[in-house]
């Protein structure tokens, strides 16, 4: 990215390359304890058993929701999008948690530990990396299927028939091994429900048996049964075939009793490896929704659903905005996607956000989803409680650079609930992208400072705060920190010295003496001559 000022004549003059190596940033380093550091223990062990142990001292929320046998699976936590985002670290919940426990606390991680973590992030494959070719199962698709087995069938068979689906798991890059698992699971769970105790032959249609073939007779389910057990089933883009996932939620969730002399008790049992199973299914539908997700179950590509959450405004803002750049609790996804579908009641929007006593719910997004080369930019950003922002652009390189605060707009405290625009109106700058490719844009806001350790102003040597490469500025934070307040001191005792107060730094942050409260959000930007 690039930056730009407006001269006195009004004329747009360039006035830095924000990524370029400028005379003040070759000062940087010496100044700011910038230089590389490799980490004190060198060590053979593989990166994920570094990771994981580092997980398992500091991560809470990973030994709550992932340990097994008294060891972190890995592999499960790697598909909690609701912590990791694979090649994102500092979009990952996670990761930020160990940026926060590492600034908080004297018994946190070490920056290496937090590095270790951040190295894991980064070697994780896409979620869509081993689906990149796979073709979109449409509702269509799921349609003509349903009607196609109909037509073989006589209308005794077909009232006797119901349908449930995995085709938005498979269309959500799920391996196909893993479709095949969640099958079985969806078989255990039908077996459980029937009361005849036989073994189920339960027949599959589809891309990788994605439409699961109910017949009630062999549940012992009469089709007011099965009416019941559907009542609050959401309506998916395929109306016709009822999530199986969601079924799986429902059963082991809902309530136990039974409906009566004429219907079923839910209250199923399974042996513990079908337990497992069962329950494995119904997480990945209560679980949060990210946008492909959310995409599989609207039966749309991702880039669909995107563009049409970059239009959402209003009390529905929020959600789409977070949708577009992490995960959605369920319910608020469902209550977002009927508002898509112009079905939900004004004054229902769920904003996602989690409330918090020691967070602050940043969102932040640009204000075109693609750009092309020299496109003038601008970041939107909204939060819940009024804190002092920073914003940080990571260039294809990984050189950082502070885009905000700067030397025309120094004030960055911002309001709760207000969309703030960067730069602002009127604020003689704006921000190009220079090339092709993605970069990334890091908000950071907080309250007990107003700016994050180891950043400082000098805006007689730059304009923008310039951090050299992001990994080695997270890495050598502590001891940025430590230069900068020995600055501090020592110019506070200059001035004493020659007898002059000491010069004050701009207001105080709003909550100096309080808890470290902060928060933090990531989104990457796709520069693209091709698209617009």
């Amino acid at each position: 990215m690039a930056g730009y000022m407006q001269n006195g004549s009004g004329r747009i003059v360039r006035a830095l390359a924000l990524m370029a190596a400028l005379g003040a940033a070759a000062a940087a380093p010496a100044r700011a304890g910038q230089a590389a550091k490799a980490p004190d223990v060198q060590t053979s062990e593989p990166l994920p058993e570094r990771a994981r142990a580092v997980l398992e001292a500091y991560c809470p929320s990973c030994r709550e929701a992932h340990m097994t046998g008294g060891a972190l699976d890995l592999a499960a936590l790697a598909a909690d999008i609701a912590l990791v985002v694979p090649q994102r670290p500092d979009a990952s919940r996670m990761y930020q948690q160990l940026l926060r426990a590492q600034a908080a606390t004297n018994g946190g991680p070490a920056p290496s530990d937090v590095e270790t973590v951040r190295d894991w992030i980064e070697s994780l494959p896409a979620r869509d990396a081993d689906c990149r070719d796979r073709k979109l199962v449409t509702n269509a698709d799921v349609a003509a299927l349903i009607a196609g087995w109909n037509r073989r069938h006589d209308a005794a068979e077909q009232a006797d028939t119901r349908f449930l689906s995995l085709v938005h798991l498979w269309n959500a890059c799920m391996p196909a091994q893993r479709v095949r698992e969640l099958e079985d699971a969806a078989k255990a769970l039908l077996a459980a429900l029937a009361r005849t105790g036989d073994p189920l032959e339960i027949e599959t249609q589809g891309e990788q048996g994605t439409v699961i073939i109910v017949r009630l007779s062999r549940l012992a389910l009469s089709p007011a049964d099965w009416v019941r057990l559907m009542q609050t089933a959401p309506r998916l883009a395929s109306a016709d075939a009822a999530p199986a996932d969601w079924l799986a939620a429902h059963v082991l969730t809902g309530p136990k009793e039974s409906s009566g002399a004429a219907g079923p008790t839910f209250d199923v049992t399974f042996n513990a490896a079908n337990q497992a199973a069962v329950e494995g299914l119904a997480r990945l539908w209560s679980g949060d929704v990210d946008l492909i997700r959310a995409a599989a179950e609207r039966g749309v590509a991702p880039r669909i659903l995107a563009a049409k959450l970059a239009t959402v405004g209003g009390e529905f803002l929020r959600p789409a905005r977070r949708l577009l750049s992490g995960t959605l609790p369920r319910a608020a996804w469902e209550t977002l996607s009927r508002a898509l579908d112009g079905e939900a009641r004004p004054g229902t929007a769920d904003s996602g956000a989690a409330q918090s006593e020691i967070t602050i719910d940043v969102l932040l997004w640009m204000d075109k989803p693609v750009y092309r080369p020299r496109d003038v930019a601008t970041v939107n950003v909204l939060v819940d409680r009024a804190c002092h922002l920073t914003l940080i652009d990571v260039d294809q390189d990984g050189k950082a650079i502070v885009l905000f605060p700067n030397e025309l707009e120094q004030d960055n405290l911002i309001a709760p609930g207000v969309t703030v625009r960067i730069p602002g109106n009127g604020a003689g700058y704006q921000f190009r992208f220079e090339k092709s490719g993605a970069e990334q844009i890091v908000a950071i806001c907080q309250r007990k400072s107003r700016n994050p350790d180891g950043i400082s102003y000098d805006y007689e040597r730059q304009r923008f705060a310039i951090l050299g490469d992001w990994r080695t500025f997270l890495r050598t934070i502590p001891e940025r920190e430590k230069q900068i307040r020995a600055r501090e001191t020592s110019e506070v005792a200059r001035r004493k010295r020659r007898g002059r107060r000491p010069q004050p730094n701009g207001p105080p942050a709003i909550d100096p003496d309080g808890p470290p409260i902060e928060g933090r959000a990531a989104i990457t930007v796709t520069i693209d001559p091709g698209r617009l």
